[in-house]
């Protein structure tokens, strides 16, 4: 969207005093506001107010998550005001630009009907200020796109509120453009914030920032590390302003969108901190990945081995489960992967936790013993009931198959519930056979790992809040472990 809408930073008046001074120095939970009224002209009828209604509760939940992710030194007043006539197709009013809003940072809500475009929001800031980071931006919905999916499906809208908590991460100052404008610590613009290099024959831009470039060194086991990669293909929207794709999946902050479960790892937070605009990013909100974690240098910048986990051979790895264990996979390319560097995308209609999975038929799990919801996974195996009629050939394929799971208190065990017996991990890899079955389970490649992985939260949170740490955060207004619950005013 940076494409269509161009608008350029400014500097802030340092001279206004109010109470919410930087002079003050007292920093604050982000306030974020936000108007939607640019949704009014949409023709009144049940579907446009559905629309409207999800894509306000979608911005709600966001902002209830960046509130509670960061701490600001309130900017002043007048640095508030709005000093243009438009923000995106949005008509600024009069009263943004004459009194500044009591907030950190203001957000614009239009809609578009782009039937061509695949993507179902986007986001720009529309005012920033030098040194210290925007003050409006533009969330954009494409109505087009939010009208084939299942409005009212949790898992849906799940993926959505995904979609616009990485939208607005963009207006807070992950995008390539933004980058030259961060500052360190004493408020002063980073020398050189990245350099360029090639990764496998691709140039490639590597942020260097210190927070960032820390964490990365410690995550990958690769002290050496001269910076962390950003996304080295795609078109303009993608390419630099995402964390690079080919050796990290399932990160908020990927270039393409986790339809699986999404990562708000330490490599965003860091992110945000090396911005310099706030004051304090909330560590705990940090959830912990393990996709290329401690895979070395080599596994960043050379080439993609198909003995590591996170890449496959799509000649001989075809429907095992994918990284996470979330379901049955494809082994490709993808759209923003280097060339050569395959990984395992989840099937769209194969997700273990999806009881509406077009593979959770009665005959097929009386097949192998599988079950499908939110407390089961993906184990790769090659399990047959032996009441069904054996060819001549014994069944030697290995594919991923959905059954119910637990890890044991302590993080050491996996046990896999198969049909009616239940089945004990204590060795990574190992082949477990089953009774009544022929063939076997194989348990996950670290058991320690595997019971760390985030899980779904329970009734995906009922569209009522998001998914952190394997728990629900509700919304106001609502509350339980699902926030199905609705507080009596």
């Amino acid at each position: 969207m940076k494409q269509k809408y161009k608008y350029k930073s400014i500097p802030p008046d340092m001279q206004s005093q109010d109470i919410r001074n930087l002079q003050n120095k007292i920093p604050r939970n982000m306030v974020i506001s936000y108007d939607m009224s640019y949704f009014k002209i949409l023709p009144q009828n049940a579907k446009n107010k559905q629309l409207t209604s999800i894509c306000e509760k979608a911005v709600q939940i966001a902002i209830e998550y960046f509130t509670r992710l960061i701490k600001i030194i309130p900017k002043s007043e007048v640095n508030m005001r709005y000093k243009s006539s438009k923000c995106g197709k949005v008509d600024v009013p009069q009263s943004d630009k004459t009194r500044g809003k009591n907030s950190d940072l203001h957000l614009y809500v239009q809609y578009v009907m782009e039937d061509d475009q695949q993507y179902q929001a986007s986001a720009i800031w529309c005012q920033f200020l030098d040194a210290q980071g925007p003050t409006h931006g533009l969330v954009n919905f494409n109505l087009a796109e939010l009208e084939q999916i299942e409005l009212d499906d949790a898992i849906e809208f799940e993926d959505l509120i995904e979609i616009v908590i990485h939208e607005i991460t963009h207006i807070l100052g992950f995008s390539d453009e933004d980058i030259p404008k961060w500052v360190n610590s004493n408020g002063i613009a980073y020398a050189k914030p990245t350099i360029t290099q090639k990764i496998r024959d691709i140039d490639s831009l590597l942020l260097t920032t210190p927070h960032v470039l820390a964490f990365a060194r410690k995550y990958f086991g690769c002290p050496t590390l001269v910076g962390m990669p950003l996304q080295n293909q795609g078109n303009g929207n993608s390419k630099n302003s995402h964390w690079l794709n080919t050796i990290m999946q399932n990160e908020y902050m990927n270039a393409s969108v986790s339809y699986t479960q999404a990562y708000f790892s330490g490599f965003t937070t860091n992110l945000l901190r090396d911005t310099g605009f706030y004051t304090e990013i909330n560590e705990s909100m940090e959830e912990q990945m393990f996709y290329g974690k401690g895979k070395g240098c080599e596994y960043v910048l050379g080439k993609c081995k198909t003995t590591t986990r996170e890449f496959c051979d799509p000649k001989t790895d075809e429907k095992l489960c994918d990284f996470y264990h979330h379901g049955l996979a494809n082994c490709s390319v993808g759209l923003f992967n280097n060339p050569g560097c395959n990984n395992l995308f989840t099937y769209p209609d194969y997700k273990c936790w999806d009881v509406n999975s077009l593979l959770n038929i009665e005959d097929v799990n009386e097949k192998n013993g599988g079950q499908f919801g939110e407390d089961s996974r993906c184990f790769n195996g090659n399990l047959l009931a032996k009441t069904e009629k054996k060819s001549k050939k014994k069944n030697e394929n290995i594919i991923g198959n959905c059954y119910k799971y637990e890890c044991s208190s302590n993080g050491q065990q996996v046990f896999i519930f198969v049909g009616q017996e239940k089945l004990i991990c204590k060795k990574k890899l190992e082949k477990i056979t089953v009774k009544g079955y022929d063939g076997y389970v194989i348990c996950p490649e670290n058991i320690q790992e595997f019971c760390m992985y985030k899980k779904i939260c329970p009734g995906f949170c009922s569209k009522n809040g998001y998914c952190l740490k394997n728990q629900c955060q509700c919304m106001k207004g609502f509350f339980g472990n699902d926030c199905f619950k609705k507080q009596v005013a």
